[in-house]
């Protein structure tokens, strides 16, 4: 027969037990205040409202042009690319740069999805990027910048969901593209340069066709090929660009949100709950960053199923 239990022993279990749900009720209200982002996928990226300093009119003309969006993907990210090109909305412009397969896959997903969404495939094209093989989807991508079918080009990595429509993209970006040549946004990293400047992210960038735009990119293209071992390509295009003529500004921060970055604050689940952290890494919704505002393209969230 067992014997009966002390009351220092159930005092000693109670406390225990008392400290593991404060423990718990703590790490959740952490957990809840540091949402920011809504758990559900936004709808509204059609209806793209206006923030308070997006309400006049530009001063300077748009002289019109073809403008259309540029993706660059192989492999798995052929699909995410064209998930990415079907949110724009009806009535885009959109061409998808890749590999001889990946140009396959996407003829195969637009006639998989023809039925859903006939009239926005419309303006999808799925092209071969004439690129070396030997760099991945970064051949690709740099040819891409190279080989635009538009006036006016916006470039989007394959993961980045574009959170406004293309007709609310183009009438912002194309007049902007008559006075400056390449527009990207901030980087945080800018290592090995001085701190008076700032490298620019080439994940989302806008572009015209000039001359001396296209001499970025064609030394942007010539320099990543020459490199005995590439790894990134964004510094490089950072050194194209101030090596260059051209006329560069940056895009504001809701061209590029980076809600999924958000998770950085659950480094210390990695340990605790791997499984957790992954969800929040990688299943981030879009479009809901309200430290930015309202984003228009945001980098590497979860996209919402076709």
């Amino acid at each position: 027969m067992a014997a009966p239990r002390s009351k220092a022993n159930t005092s000693t279990d109670k406390r225990r037990r008392l400290a593991g749900a404060a423990l718990v009720a703590i790490t959740v209200i952490l957990l809840l205040l540091n949402f920011d982002a809504s758990l559900t996928d936004s709808a509204a990226h059609a209806a793209h409202p206006k923030t308070p300093d997006q309400t006049y009119e530009p001063t300077y003309p748009d002289r019109g042009g073809s403008f259309g969006i540029i993706y660059a993907a192989n492999g798995p990210f052929v699909e995410r690319a064209f998930r990415s090109a079907v949110a724009l909305g009806d009535g885009f412009n959109a061409t998808l740069f890749s590999d001889a397969a990946g140009a396959k896959a996407c003829a195969s997903l637009r006639r998989q999805h023809r039925r859903n969404y006939k009239d926005r495939l419309a303006g999808l094209r799925c092209a071969v990027a004439n690129a070396s093989t030997t760099f991945g989807f970064r051949a690709a991508k740099l040819w891409a910048f190279t080989a635009t079918p538009y006036d006016k080009s916006l470039y989007i990595d394959a993961d980045a969901f574009p959170c406004a429509s293309f007709q609310w993209l183009h009438a912002e970006l194309s007049p902007a593209l008559e006075r400056y040549d390449v527009m990207a946004t901030h980087s945080s990293m800018r290592r090995g340069y001085a701190h008076a400047l700032h490298w620019l992210n080439a994940g989302v960038i806008a572009f015209n066709g000039h001359h001396r735009t296209r001499k970025v990119f064609l030394d942007w293209l010539r320099t990543y090929e020459a490199q005995k071992a590439p790894t990134t390509d964004q510094r490089l295009f950072n050194e194209a660009a101030l090596r260059s003529d051209a006329r560069i500004m940056a895009l504001p921060p809701e061209f590029n949100c980076k809600s999924n970055y958000k998770s950085v604050r659950y480094e210390w689940l990695k340990a605790a709950s791997p499984y957790f952290y992954r969800r929040l890494r990688k299943d981030w919704a879009c479009c809901k960053v309200p430290s930015v505002g309202v984003c228009a393209i945001d980098h590497e969230c979860r996209f919402p199923v076709l």
